[in-house]
C-alpha cells in the first residue's frame, strides 16, 4: 500500500489548489457542505441526468439545459479535478470528450448512463486498490448507483450535496465579481482638452 500524500489545505467553491498541492479537492470545505464528505477527492463522476432533473425541481418549468449544467459544473470544480459528467442518450448538439482541463462529458449511447458510471467505478476499483478507490466520488440519488459505489470503495453523495456546491461556488463567484473592472462600472470617458 503507498503512503496517501498529505490533505491540502481546505478548498472553498470556485477556489483553485496551489500548484504544489496534492490536487485532492475538499468540496465541502468553506462552504460548509460536510468537509469530510469531500476531503481527498480527486475525481468526481456525475449522473447528469439524475443531477439534471433534481435541479430542475428548484428551479422554473422545464429542463435545465445540457449547456448550464455544463457550464454550472465547470466554474463549480476546478482542474486538477477530473469531472465526468456521464448522461444517457446520444450527444445531439453537445459536445462530448475532454471539453476543458479536468472535464469531460460521456453519453451512454447504447447503453445507460447508470451502466456507464457502474463500468467507471470498477475500473477506479481495479486501478487504484481499496486504498485509495475512496478518492474518487460519485454523484446520483440512484439507489443502484449509489450502492455499487460503495460496494467498490468509491465515495457517494446525493444532487442536494452538488446543488449546495454549485450554489456556493455560484455566491463566491458573484461575491468576487469579474476580472473586467474589478467588479464595478466602467469609468465614464473623460472629455478631450
Amino acid at each position: 500500500m503507498r503512503p496517501r500524500p498529505a490533505s491540502p489545505r481546505p478548498l472553498g467553491p470556485g477556489t483553485r489548489p496551489d500548484p504544489g498541492a496534492s490536487g485532492r479537492l475538499d468540496p465541502g470545505g468553506a462552504a460548509g457542505l460536510g468537509a469530510a464528505a469531500g476531503a481527498g477527492v480527486t475525481r468526481i463522476l456525475i449522473d447528469g441526468r439524475n443531477v439534471q432533473r433534481a435541479l430542475q425541481r428548484g428551479s422554473t418549468q422545464g429542463s435545465l439545459p445540457t449547456a448550464t449544467l455544463v457550464a454550472q459544473l465547470r466554474a463549480a470544480f476546478a482542474p486538477p479535478i477530473e469531472v465526468e459528467l456521464i448522461l444517457d442518450g446520444h450527444a445531439g448538439p453537445t459536445p462530448t470528450g475532454r471539453i476543458s482541463p479536468g472535464f469531460s462529458v460521456v453519453f451512454s449511447r447504447g447503453t445507460t448512463a447508470d451502466h456507464v458510471i457502474g463500468q467507471r467505478v470498477i475500473e477506479v476499483f481495479r486501478e487504484l486498490g481499496p486504498a485509495d478507490s475512496d478518492t474518487v466520488l460519485v454523484v446520483s440519488d440512484d439507489r443502484e448507483v449509489r450502492a455499487q459505489a460503495r460496494a467498490n470503495g468509491v465515495r457517494v453523495q446525493g444532487t442536494a450535496w452538488l446543488a449546495g456546491h454549485l450554489g456556493a461556488a455560484d455566491a463566491a463567484h458573484r461575491a468576487r465579481g469579474t476580472s473586467i473592472g474589478q467588479g464595478r462600472a466602467p469609468r465614464s470617458p473623460r472629455p478631450a482638452r
